[in-house]
């Protein structure tokens, strides 16, 4: 007859089995790793992708395209009743100023478009001036604007020596 010790501990004790994850054997510690793991993957995952999301939109929504007159006139690209922006420069001649609108012609040097302007008017508003209004080709082919934005060359000149500028 044999007899066989069973292995033990310093304290005597046999030693308590390895922990296991369900029927895989892995240890739980292990499987409770890679859970936090794979959480703290997901919700970066997630973090980026909304940043990402938020980044795309914003530059998008940033940049200001506007169409010229060849655009809808020619091609189309905006129907009836669609607000967009019209880009172009205000024909010589065809400002006629009324109690509450302003009637002009924007040209892009191809094609002209009639506009009908019920907004403010900026104060460098003038004829051969480049300008960007805001919205939409009505039913009479006429460009409806409530927005009227005046573009510049963005070039500053200094007054001459002895002069003030206007307005100062």
């Amino acid at each position: 007859m044999t007899v066989t010790a069973e292995p033990t501990t310093r304290s005597g004790a046999p030693p308590a089995p390895p922990p296991t994850a369900g029927t895989t054997g892995r240890p739980a510690r292990w499987s409770a790793r890679w859970s936090a793991r794979w959480r703290l993957v997901v919700c970066l995952t997630i973090v980026v992708g909304a940043l990402g999301w938020v980044a795309v939109r914003g530059l998008t929504g940033s940049f200001v395209y506007y169409l010229t007159p060849t655009d809808i006139s020619v091609g189309h690209k905006a129907d009836v009743d669609q607000r967009v922006r019209l880009g172009g420069y205000v024909v010589r001649g065809s400002l006629h100023r009324e109690p509450s609108a302003l009637r002009f012609v924007v040209s892009d040097g191809v094609n002209t478009m009639r506009v009908l302007s019920t907004g403010p008017v900026p104060e460098m508003f003038r004829a051969g001036q480049g300008v960007v209004l805001e919205g939409a080709l009505g039913r009479d082919g006429r460009f409806h604007s409530d927005t009227l934005l005046v573009k510049h060359d963005g070039d500053y000149r200094a007054p001459e020596p002895g002069h003030r500028p206007e307005g100062g």
